[in-house]
């Protein structure tokens, strides 16, 4: 009997065994698909269908067809592609001059329609002018059949239903499958990549990557997101579908459009290899102490001789460098370090670093050598800077020096031109490129030789076999009709439930505002969620609530704050209403009030606490004293 295996244990050992990790799936998602297919071959459990893939290896093609659910459409989501066509491509492509590059990623394509729509985009901003520009569009899937359905672009006439038909004039041609034209085709570059262990396709403007990462749970959506944030150059812009919202608060990338998830990346990319870094240089200083030994004139001798060496080594070095005294006074530095900065060859010794030309050029070098000397560690950056013949692209590394006794006795600054390597990389990827080209075109010719096969094997067949066909073909377009129906009722299951969700809270902060009554919500770690405005006004803020604060910093008397805070924990844990009746705030608040605690319960099985104040009038705080008389009864 086969020892019981679960979910986790196949998905590792497909992982380690085949190659093919899923681990990174919603573990939901995964449980459906596997099920599914199990069901297909009447298997009941993780062991059976574990020991049918070790008998049967080409199952694994079978699973990755059922796991990949290949979803998409030429302009999917007509509205976010006109914000793309008329407010995002727009600035992007000004800026750009004959002969530029400009790169698109389309990353889970699927069977290419998204890679194709933007390269129609694109195709109606450049018009007759677009071979004038280095236009490439990387379109990667892990689904290799669905990359050969791209590769040919061929599509049914339903599929092209949201393209505008002059459009569809203009870039399709053919009878029954439309095929995208060659002028299209040859812009987007069709490879097999596995997104969440290839390396990024890097220099990209527009990355697109809709509904891909809502198939993946938070740890691999982090590591996707780093990869293209990585991909994408300084203001290049991100495309994700509707449903996702990881990045609506990252600081990485600033948010374009909310609705459409469209951003834009802010910061910069991971500095250059650590083994491009200098390795940790000797302090001159003790070689001029050793030197300083023995009879005055033999020391000053051997210390010029070294000197001379030093300098002489300095200006055989094709890094700049440049050494500064405690005080930050220039005590040496080479011909590269001016060279490099694009500025005339100069005596900078003695002179303060920041009354240089130097500085003015590179004002980034203030910053990072406070950083240096403030974490007395290696401080580094990458600049561009403007020189006379071209912009460079500048590495800086800054170092702080140190006695025995551990006491900064200056600091040393290496330049690094990078300019060089950068364009041997951009020549590497347009080598690449142009390989994928001859790969493409090469598959393009044999999809032609095996169709004309097809249609000669299709000529000499028996009626009888078209016949068996038709029927295979139709009953695969039934099954298939069936699922796009179950997909569409899904679909709208959850639209309709995310409008009631939305309703309901549009109700509930409503019902709270309209209460007469100051209103606050607080979560589980005591920080206030929601005020209604008469909070605000009840404790003397204007408009605006102060960020992240907790009931244990409102403006009340100590003795007030404390039972809150015992309060607000005892109705969680009790998960029953308390009323704390004719409390004197205190602090800035001189009102009495019945303080009411209610548990409200999240969805997400959290639960918040509603506090009400019910401030009391001066006529009903006065006979408090007297709490033993009877009161009528009503």
């Amino acid at each position: 009997m086969a020892r019981d295996v679960s979910l986790t244990e196949l998905l590792q050992e497909l992982a380690e065994q085949r190659n093919f990790d899923f681990r990174g799936y919603k573990k939901t998602t995964l449980e459906r698909r596997f099920r599914r297919r199990m069901f297909q071959l009447n298997l009941g459990n993780y062991a059976d269908y574990s020991e049918y893939i070790r008998n049967n290896p080409e199952e694994i093609n079978e699973l990755l067809s059922t796991i990949l659910i290949n979803v998409t459409g030429f302009f999917r989501d007509p509205p976010a592609w006109e914000i793309l066509s008329h407010e995002i491509l727009p600035p992007l492509l000004k800026p750009l001059k004959t002969g530029h590059s400009f790169r698109v990623w389309s990353a889970g394509c699927a069977s290419g329609e998204e890679a194709y729509s933007a390269a129609i985009l694109l195709a109606e901003h450049f018009g007759t002018h677009i071979q004038e520009y280095d236009v490439k569009i990387y379109a990667t899937d892990i689904d290799e059949d669905a990359l050969n359905t791209a590769r040919r672009g061929e599509y049914s006439l339903d599929s092209l239903q949201r393209i505008r038909p002059e459009w569809r004039e203009k870039y399709f041609h053919g009878k029954g499958l439309l095929r995208v034209n060659r002028d299209v085709r040859r812009l987007v570059i069709f490879g097999r990549s596995n997104l969440g262990q290839d390396a990024p396709i890097s220099h990209v403007n527009l990355l697109i990557c809709r509904n891909l990462l809502i198939y993946f749970d938070s740890d691999l959506q982090k590591q996707i997101l780093k990869r293209l944030h990585y991909a994408l150059e300084p203001g290049g812009v991100l495309f994700l579908g509707k449903s996702e919202s990881q990045l609506t608060k990252s600081p990485q990338f600033r948010r374009i459009n909310a609705r459409w998830r469209i951003f834009q990346r802010t910061t910069d990319s991971v500095p250059l290899d650590e083994q491009l870094r200098p390795k940790e240089d000797n302090n001159p200083q003790e070689d001029n102490n050793r030197d300083q030994m023995g009879p005055p004139a033999r020391a000053n001798e051997e210390v010029d001789g070294v000197r001379r060496q030093q300098r002489y080594l300095l200006e055989m070095l094709r890094i700049g460098v440049i050494t500064l005294d405690a005080d930050e006074r220039i005590t040496q530095n080479n011909s590269a370090a001016l060279t490099i900065c694009g500025l005339p060859a100069a005596d900078l010794v003695g002179k303060r670093l920041q009354e240089t030309e130097l500085f003015i050029r590179i004002p980034e070098l203030g910053p990072q050598l406070q950083k240096a000397r403030h974490n007395n560690e290696p401080s580094r950056l990458q600049t561009r800077i403007k020189a006379p013949s071209a912009e460079k692209l500048l590495e800086i590394t800054i170092r702080t020096t140190q006695d025995e006794k551990g006491r900064r006795t200056g600091t040393l600054i290496y330049l690094y031109d990078q300019t060089l390597e950068e364009k041997l990389q951009a020549t590497v990827e347009e080598l690449e490129s142009t390989s994928e080209d001859l790969q493409s075109a090469n598959e393009e010719l044999e999809t032609t030789n095996e169709e004309l096969e097809s249609t000669n094997e299709e000529l000499e067949t028996t009626n009888e076999e078209l016949q068996s066909t038709n029927e295979e073909l139709e009953t695969t377009n039934e099954e298939l009709q069936s699922l796009n129906e179950e997909l569409e009722t899904t679909n709208q299951e959850l639209e309709e439930r995310t409008k009631e969700l939305d309703q309901v809270n549009s109700v509930y902060s409503q019902t709270l505002e309209q209460m007469r009554l100051p209103v606050m919500l607080v979560d589980q770690d005591r920080r206030i969620e929601f005020w209604n405005s008469r909070a605000l006004r009840l404790f003397g803020f204007k408009d605006k609530p102060p960020m992240e604060l907790t009931i244990d910093q409102l403006p009340l008397s100590p003795e007030l704050r404390n039972a809150l805070v015992r309060r607000h924990r005892s109705v969680l844990v009790k998960q029953a209403p308390m009323i704390t009746r004719n409390q004197h705030l205190g602090g800035k608040v001189n009102v009495t009030a019945d303080i009411h605690f209610s548990v409200i319960p999240r969805e997400d099985h959290s639960k918040s606490v509603l506090i009400m104040f019910d401030p009391g009038s001066p006529e009903r705080a006065a006979p408090q004293k007297a709490v033993g008389k009877k009161k009528k009864r009503h």
